[in-house]
């Protein structure tokens, strides 16, 4: 099968030689026009992030092994710099400084959480990068922490939000407990649902914040027993989600629970490891593996190749990242961060996930959300998508406090 990466409505042909993915750089090498086009990958290599950090690096290199092979972009090989970061916004912008002006990175990927893309997107313009978010969910990050050199590839909370409460009326469970990680997605999260929750006519008897990498759920979760809520809506995410749904097993609160909604929390990576306790729960789901497109179906086959398990959100998210980047700087025929930076804006392309296009008043990609529920399927656990919410429902305004 001829593989294709992407497809958009430039008729320029791709031409070069295979050439193979590097997985990691030491030099900076060629430079400009001629040379490889480096991007930097700066995920998380500890902590509860770990996981997510590595197979959003897995993303990005079946996605660079697919487009080496159908030729380069424009004639140029694709080279990853993968560097580490222990989730640390100082940290992350230290490693991105270095991958820049040490290792001619051009582009940046893999960062993990909001706040490594809020410092991130400040020094963007003064690096000269551009970096390609496809897991920081803030919205901030598309109003006031905007950068016309950040794009952002994911759909922001509002987004998930938006399409959650779509269904939430629905849900069963009248009053609600909130349980989310101590930073500002976790925060924005919370507020969004508290707002589709009332528009719905469901009640929040608590509201609380665990520090990212917590152990123990205990006080936690004694106190959403207490306050009788019968529904909890949970934003924790990697081993703070299993530690969590486990020790939420141990105190037997899905007892008195009607329906459990996370936001990232349960997703394919975890699936073996928390077992038939989660089914049942509902989780917002930004990927539909099952997507009936040619591109997504080849991009599933690959990556499945590469890795030995079929993709989910984090490095299907990472892979768009990497279509929308490589659709870009075909557009501006350059891979110079400051023409790309143009060029992106307004850009439409066929991708794994249908047809999106980038806003040019904030660079957010719009795309379809789903809302899936966890079921029994033949090859154990699996996510039935239940409801698919356009961009237009979905999407908020523009902030104006995106400047560009």
């Amino acid at each position: 099968m001829k593989r294709r990466l992407l497809a958009v409505a430039s008729a320029a042909t791709l031409a070069m030689t295979m050439a193979a993915c590097g997985s990691a750089s030491t030099s900076s090498g060629d430079s400009g026009e001629d040379g490889p086009i480096k991007i930097a990958l700066i995920p998380p290599t500890s902590g509860a992030l770990a996981q997510f950090g590595t197979d959003a690096v897995n993303g990005w290199k079946t996605a660079v092994r697919l487009v080496n092979e159908d030729g380069g972009i424009d004639g140029r090989k694709v080279e990853l710099v993968v560097k580490s970061t222990d989730a640390d916004p100082a940290t992350t912008l230290r490693v991105a400084k270095d991958a820049v002006t040490q290792d001619g990175a051009q582009f940046i990927g893999a960062v993990m959480t909001s706040p490594e893309h809020a410092a991130l997107n400040a020094q963007l313009e003064g690096l000269g990068a551009m970096s390609f978010n496809s897991l920081g969910k803030d919205d901030a990050l598309v109003g006031e922490q905007c950068s016309p050199y950040a794009v952002h590839v994911v759909q922001t909370s509002s987004m998930d939000i938006n399409a959650l409460a779509s269904s939430l009326a629905d849900l069963e469970g009248d009053k609600w407990a909130i349980q989310a990680v101590d930073y500002a997605t976790g925060h924005g999260a919370a507020e969004k649902f508290k707002a589709a929750a009332d528009k719905a006519g469901k009640k929040i008897v608590l509201e609380q914040f665990a520090p990212l990498n917590t152990t123990d759920f205990g006080s936690y979760i004694t106190k959403i027993k207490s306050s009788g809520a019968d529904a909890v809506f949970a934003v924790e995410y990697g081993a703070d989600g299993v530690a969590f749904v486990q020790q939420a097993g141990q105190f037997n609160l899905d007892s008195q629970l009607k329906t459990v909604l996370g936001f990232n929390m349960v997703s394919e990576p975890l699936f073996k490891t928390l077992g038939d306790s989660i089914v049942g729960y509902y989780n917002n789901v930004g990927y539909d593996v099952a997507g009936d497109n040619e591109l997504n179906k080849e991009f599933v086959e690959a990556y499945t190749e590469d890795h030995g398990s079929a993709p989910y959100y984090v490095p299907a998210d990472n892979y768009l990242a990497a279509e929308t980047l490589f659709a870009a700087i075909e557009k501006a025929g350059s891979s110079d961060p400051a023409e790309v930076a143009k060029a992106v804006g307004g850009l439409s392309f066929d991708s794994i996930v249908g047809n999106v296009t980038v806003r040019a008043d904030d660079n957010q990609v719009l795309r379809d959300s789903y809302l899936g529920k966890v079921v029994q399927a033949d090859s154990g656990l699996a996510f039935e998508v239940l409801s698919n919410t356009a961009p237009d429902v979905t999407t908020p305004e523009p902030d104006p406090a995106c400047k560009f």
